[in-house]
Order: C-alpha cells, then sequence, then structure tokens
C-alpha cells in the first residue's frame, strides 16, 4: 500500500554554549526557550490533525515555529534548526531502511530469507529498495513493479545520498564531464553528459545524483565523512561507480589526445608515470564497486533535517579547499606520492613520501578516507580504493554496460 507523504519540519537550534565547538553540533537543551547570544529562541506549536479517505485513516502532526528558521552562526559555520530533534540512525546518518540498492551483476531473487527458492534472476543496473537486512549478506528487498524478496547483498550497490545525505555530491560525468589532461580538454569528453544520474530523491524530498558504489563501502564512506564533519569539513563526492563504456571512452579519447598533442603527451610521460597510471582502458575499480572519486570542502552552513523521524544533517553552505590541480585532471600535476607504488597493495602507500604537490588539504583528505579502511591512488589525489571489498568480490562483476538512473528511496 503507497505511504500517505507527511512532513515533519521543526527548525529550532537547541545549543547549551556558544564557545568553540570541537565538532558540528549535534545536541544541545531541550527547553521550549533557550537564549543564543542574546537571542531567544521561540517557542513551537504542534497541531494535530485527522485525515479521513474511504481506504485509510492517517494521524498527521506537523509541528511548526512561530517565527522564521532559527540560525547561529559560531567560529564561521552557520546552523540552522534544530540539533536535537528526532531519533538518531545507527551504522549511517539515516537508516539503510528504505535506500535505493543496486544489482552489479547477475544476482538470483529468492522467496526466503535462506534464499533456497529462487524466483527470479535480477540483472545489473536494476534498482530496489532495501526493506531490511535479514543477516549478514541478505537483504529483504522490494523491485519496481512491487515484487518483494531476498538477495544476496556480497555484490549489491547502495545509493550514498539515502544513508549519508551530509556528504556533498556533485557528479560532474553526469552533466559536464570536468576531465581535463595538462588542463587542454579532452575531445568528446570535456563538458560532456557522459550519462544521467541526477533524479527526485523523495526520501530526501530534493534532485540528487544517484552516486552508488559497493555497500561495504558505503560503510567506509560513511566513517570518513564523519571523521570530516568533526574537524568542519565534508567530503564533495565526484563518481563512485561509473559505466564500463564510459570508462572505455575515456581511455580512447585521452591516448588519441595524448599521441597528437605534444604538451599532453609531456604531461603525462613525466618519469616515472605514464599514460596506463591516469585512465585505465579495462575494467577498473570504479566498475567493481570499490573506488570513489572525492575532494574536500570547509563547511560553512549546516542545516538539520528530520527523515521519517530520524535527524540528519545537511551541508548547505562549503568552501571547496584547495587541492594540487582540479578533480579528473589526468596528468602528472595530480599524483599523489612521489612514486609509482603497487595499486593492490593496501600499505604499499604508507611506505612513500607524498608528492611534493599535495596540499594541506589534500593530506588532510587522504588522513580522512585512510583513516576509514580506503587506500589512496597514487597517481590521483581524488581517487580512493576498497581493496577489501576488491577482495571479496574478486569476479563478481560486469564488463557490459549498465547505468544507475532509477531512484526507489522512501522515506524509514
Amino acid at each position: 500500500m503507497k505511504r500517505l507523504g507527511i512532513a515533519t519540519v521543526v527548525l529550532v537550534l537547541l545549543l547549551t554554549s556558544c564557545g568553540k565547538p570541537d565538532a558540528l553540533p549535534t545536541g544541545g537543551q531541550t527547553a521550549s526557550s533557550v537564549p543564543v547570544s542574546g537571542t531567544t529562541i521561540p517557542t513551537v506549536t504542534t497541531t494535530t490533525t485527522t485525515i479521513e479517505t474511504t481506504t485509510t485513516t492517517t494521524t498527521m502532526t506537523t509541528t511548526t515555529s512561530t517565527t522564521a528558521p532559527t540560525r547561529v552562526t559560531i567560529d564561521g559555520v552557520t546552523y540552522i534548526g534544530d540539533a536535537e530533534e528526532g531519533l538518531v540512525a545507527t551504522d549511517f546518518e539515516l537508516p539503510l531502511r528504505g535506500a535505493t540498492g543496486f544489482i552489479s551483476v547477475a544476482t538470483p531473487l529468492y522467496s526466503d530469507s535462506a534464499r533456497t527458492v529462487e524466483i527470479a534472476t535480477l540483472t545489473a543496473g536494476e534498482a530496489f529498495t532495501v526493506l531490511a537486512q535479514t543477516a549478514a549478506d541478505t537483504w529483504q528487498v522490494r523491485l519496481e513493479d512491487g515484487t518483494e524478496g531476498y538477495v544476496e547483498n556480497t555484490t549489491c550497490y547502495l545509493n550514498i545520498a539515502d544513508v549519508i545525505p551530509s556528504v556533498v555530491l556533485d557528479n560532474t560525468n553526469s552533466y559536464s564531464s570536468v576531465f581535463l589532461s595538462s588542463g587542454k580538454e579532452i575531445p568528446t569528453v570535456t563538458g560532456e553528459q557522459l550519462y544521467d544520474s541526477e533524479t527526485y530523491n523523495p526520501r530526501l524530498g530534493r534532485k540528487e545524483f544517484l552516486v552508488a558504489c559497493n555497500w561495504q563501502m558505503v560503510k567506509k564512506i560513511y566513517a570518513a565523512q564523519q571523521a570530516a564533519l568533526a574537524q568542519g569539513y565534508t567530503l564533495i563526492i565526484n563518481e563512485a561507480f561509473r559505466p564500463m563504456d564510459v570508462q572505455l571512452n575515456i581511455a580512447a579519447t585521452l591516448k588519441e589526445l595524448y599521441d597528437t598533442d605534444a604538451a599532453v603527451k609531456a604531461g603525462i610521460d613525466t618519469t616515472p608515470w605514464n599514460i596506463s597510471w591516469f585512465i585505465a582502458n579495462r575494467p577498473s575499480t570504479h566498475q567493481m564497486g570499490c573506488a570513489v572519486d572525492t575532494s574536500l570542502a570547509k563547511v560553512t552552513e549546516v542545516t538539520y533535517r528530520l527523515c521519517g523521524g530520524y535527524r540528519y544533517r545537511e551541508v548547505t553552505g562549503f568552501v571547496p579547499c584547495a587541492m594540487p590541480t582540479p578533480i579528473h585532471e589526468l596528468s602528472a600535476a595530480a599524483v599523489s606520492l612521489s612514486k609509482p607504488v603497487n595499486s593492490y597493495s593496501p600499505t604499499a602507500w604508507q611506505t612513500i613520501a607524498p608528492a611534493k604537490t599535495m596540499t594541506e588539504e589534500a593530506l588532510k583528505l587522504r588522513e580522512f578516507c585512510t583513516g576509514a579502511g580506503m587506500s589512496p591512488l597514487a597517481s590521483e589525489w581524488w581517487h580512493f580504493n576498497d581493496l577489501q571489498v576488491k577482495e571479496v568480490v574478486g569476479d563478481r562483476y560486469t564488463t557490459d554496460p549498465f547505468y544507475l538512473d532509477t531512484c526507489l528511496s522512501e522515506i524509514p
């Protein structure tokens, strides 16, 4: 049965102190009126309305402020809304229940949680709503046509925005690719929409990019984001999964430019680097669901929101940090380590000095991501791999092109 949409908006900021916070505020007093920097936060009023239809009776409780949303600025960061209202999710910022997931390789759908009776085979790119996690490796799911069942989740992807809504998403490849090489445009790539991933997300009540990777890697991205927020930063995720045909097109067109433009060739062939380090012409960790391309920004504004009674933070203001190059600059100017290392070793990078071009905040980005269990790519400051997921997935991925373009997210 389709559930009626009920929006509960409580915009009151409740803080116990105006001193410098150690992290972005997450709680405060629960009184109806709290003084903040000499300003009294207004009380709120609650009304209950019963809506009757021919099939159901729904009681809708709406909490509204008597004035505009409360805003307070502390150390250059503006906080909007109520830092105390609502439930707090575990494992992620919002519950797994109701999030959009994706099939990444042909996967059986079962009628039972023990996964003994197969009722269908799901194909790569097929979307579903996560209803529950019934075992460490099993999800109960609902398909777009309403069919419900159970899947092994080992190779399943998870939509990042649904469970980490504080992350800033900017999937430029889905509207105007920023790939460059030595500052030069790559024909048929730069400025082009390489695929579509932006759509309305009913869970968040706004348009958002579908950016997904293996759900176990999303856990690490969550940990990295919490570490970033605690120091006043946020991740800006550009891309995770990338379709295979898009990957190969970028590789082919970069090679053509490399072969015909001496400046581009020189920018790539800077000892000890070569073109194979900057774009793979074969399946990469982006197609295996265990890679993320991300930058970093300083937070300037945070808005507290509710989703199904759960409180979460949305970063609504930020200033991008200084990085060695723009993201997706495919040349030696973008390297993160002083020399190449085995990309599939989780520890090899630890013995190599950072590239001299790495900025303080690029190193901070690395700190957040590696602290969460990801590994940096030697040739791209923005690229981080989850090598544990790569090992678990093994050869269970497809080289056939598929796209993530359906959002089935629901309020938890």
